[in-house]
């Protein structure tokens, strides 16, 4: 029998892809760095032990899935998925829902990402998932989703309900309600954009400000634990940014959150890290003027449980309504064990009455530490409008402007800080330190706060406010 050049080609191709282990196939890829996507190459996964499939809109879900004969829908390939298995999304619009109800282990995740250099689009057009859901919905543990679009959730655009799930390098958008629901324990997400979500609510037509980004009420036992919410940009939702509710040990760190309705509340939330978020209002936004427009946001709704253990560090605020602020819940209640340290609050919205730069409701505080703090009022709204109470201490603060004579704590100062103010106010490079400010060397050690802002360490001699000077 005469074999053609490219049969014998095709047959030694096939043979390898059919008969060589699993762990040796060349048809995995892995993305740049940046997660652009721009180039990709092959790459030998010795150590894997799952499979790697492939879904596009041209393919079908007769086929097995491979590069060549790939699955048409996602729901497919959540439903073939085992621990170790890959699934590369080629590019295209998907309408459908996925469930993801399968686990992997935590040495052998199931991983959905985009195929390299393309972003899938899944699509609820405004009328799936049928009941309060995800539009992406992971019941599943150890599951990792990479490089999707999600819009138009009639719900939540992604919600994971499974333990370690991870979400990275998401665009959440147009969705009715959440754009994201952390709802199981130890979830993630992070690089990710999130813009446009609770769109029940726009234009604050009906006051129904859905988060944006959400880490609470676990289904289990009603809170949500260890949550990471890094990195992030969040803007322009009709919602809140970001909010923790009802949950435990939510870190809350390194993102960009600006012109929502509300930018960041921590509620009925314990032990709590939010530190290194950058976090403003622009007037001109959609959002300006409807809504809270609050900065960062803590009280109670539900006390459950009651809040507490709450650390509030190297954080950047600016033209909020109010840049930081406590509210005073139907129950009553205080700040407990709270440490707002290290963060600096610039300027509120002028020309609203409502306005504070820090604004702290009496209630039955306990141990709140107000620390290091550059608190900058350039016009003549309120710089502050804090309880005097000998369980809210305030020491080595710096004040553009007098405080109430009582509220001036111990080696308090009042003086221009001199930050650099280069640029424009809406980069975190505004708010860096100039030589001469009277911010250097002038904070007090505190345990919790080793580096700052850009999580460069902090000097022996620390300053005050979010950024560390360095010459």
């Amino acid at each position: 029998m005469i074999i053609s050049r490219s049969n014998l080609i095709l047959t030694i191709f096939l043979l390898f892809y059919f008969f060589s282990p699993r762990s040796f196939l060349l048809d995995d890829v892995i993305p740049n760095q940046e997660h652009q996507f721009d180039t990709y190459f092959p790459v030998v996964h010795l150590d894997k032990k799952g499979d790697v499939y492939y879904v596009s809109p041209q393919g079908n879900d007769a086929n097995p899935g491979s590069f060549v004969h790939p699955w048409k829908t996602i729901t497919k390939a959540a439903q073939e998925v085992s621990p170790g298995d890959t699934v590369y999304i080629r590019e295209g619009t998907y309408f459908e829902a996925p469930r993801f109800t399968s686990s992997g282990t935590e040495t052998n995740q199931i991983r959905i990402l985009a195929y390299p250099g393309e972003r899938p689009i899944v699509d609820g057009l405004n009328q799936i998932p049928q009941s309060w859901m995800g539009l992406i919905h992971v019941s599943g543990d150890w599951v990792r989703i990479s490089g999707f679009e999600v819009r138009n959730s009639r719900y939540v655009g992604i919600q994971l309900t499974g333990q370690h799930d991870t979400l990275e390098f998401i665009y959440s958008h147009h969705n009715q309600r959440y754009g994201i629901h952390i709802q199981g324990d130890y979830g993630t997400v992070e690089d990710s954009r999130l813009s446009k979500n609770a769109m029940v609510n726009e234009n604050n037509q009906t006051g129904i400000r859905s988060p944006a980004l959400y880490a609470g009420r676990d289904a289990n036992n009603g809170i949500t634990d260890y949550a990471i919410l890094r990195n992030n940009t969040i803007w322009e939702n009709w919602g809140t940014g970001i909010t923790s509710g009802q949950s435990n040990g939510t870190l809350i760190e390194g993102n960009i959150v600006h012109n929502n309705s509300g930018n960041i509340k921590i509620l009925d939330s314990t032990n709590i890290v939010c530190t290194r978020n950058f976090y403003y209002m622009t007037p001109g936004s959609i959002t300006y003027g409807l809504g809270s427009n609050y900065g960062i946001l803590l009280g109670d709704e539900k006390y459950t449980p009651p809040s507490a253990n709450i650390t509030i560090i190297n954080n950047i605020a600016y033209g909020n309504l109010k840049n930081l602020s406590w509210y005073l819940g139907v129950q009553g209640g205080g700040m407990n064990n709270v440490l707002i340290a290290n963060n600096t609050f610039m300027n509120n919205m002028p020309n609203d009455t409502n306005a504070r730069n820090v604004d702290i409701a009496s209630g039955s505080h306990w141990n709140v530490r107000i620390l290091n703090n550059i608190i900058v009022q350039d016009d003549s709204q309120h710089i502050e409008d804090i309880p005097i109470d000998p369980q809210v201490i305030l020491s080595h603060n710096l004040w553009s402007k007098p405080p109430r004579e009582e509220i001036l704590g111990t080696d308090d100062i009042i003086a221009d800080p001199q930050l650099a103010q280069t640029g424009d106010p809406f980069s975190p490079e505004w708010f860096r330190l100039t030589a001469s400010s009277p911010a250097i060397n002038h904070a007090m050690s505190v345990p919790e706060v080793l580096d700052d802002y850009f999580g460069v360490m902090r000097d022996s001699l620390p300053d005050m406010g979010a950024i560390e000077y360095f010459p």
